[in-house]
């Protein structure tokens, strides 16, 4: 598993553990997760975007629109829909929250 695969794979798991409305030890415990990993990259996580590397979003079609919104596949791939009523410092802001 890539870095990066690892990070969307905890990133998945923190988000899980925080829509679950559990403690994080009653989280750990019901999915057999260790929990000093788990606060080892919930830590991780949380670090600061001093750290981390910008890439650049290429989009080799023209953005797809759904009504209102527009559609952008990133490199890790995920898929956002954006609203097109956003500003580009949203749009920005999105675009680096799901790097």
């Amino acid at each position: 598993m890539t870095q990066s695969e690892k990070r969307q794979h905890w990133t998945n798991i923190v988000f899980k553990q925080h829509e679950s409305d559990l403690s994080i030890p009653s989280f750990c415990k019901q999915h057999d997760i260790n929990y000093a990993t788990f606060h080892y990259w919930l830590k991780k996580l949380k670090q600061t975007d001093d750290a981390q590397v910008a890439h650049q979003v290429v989009m080799n079609d023209p953005p797809s629109f759904s009504g209102e919104m527009v559609v952008v596949h990133l490199p890790n791939g995920l898929r956002a829909e954006l609203p097109t009523s956003l500003s580009s410092v949203q749009i920005q802001t999105w675009l680096k929250a799901l790097q």
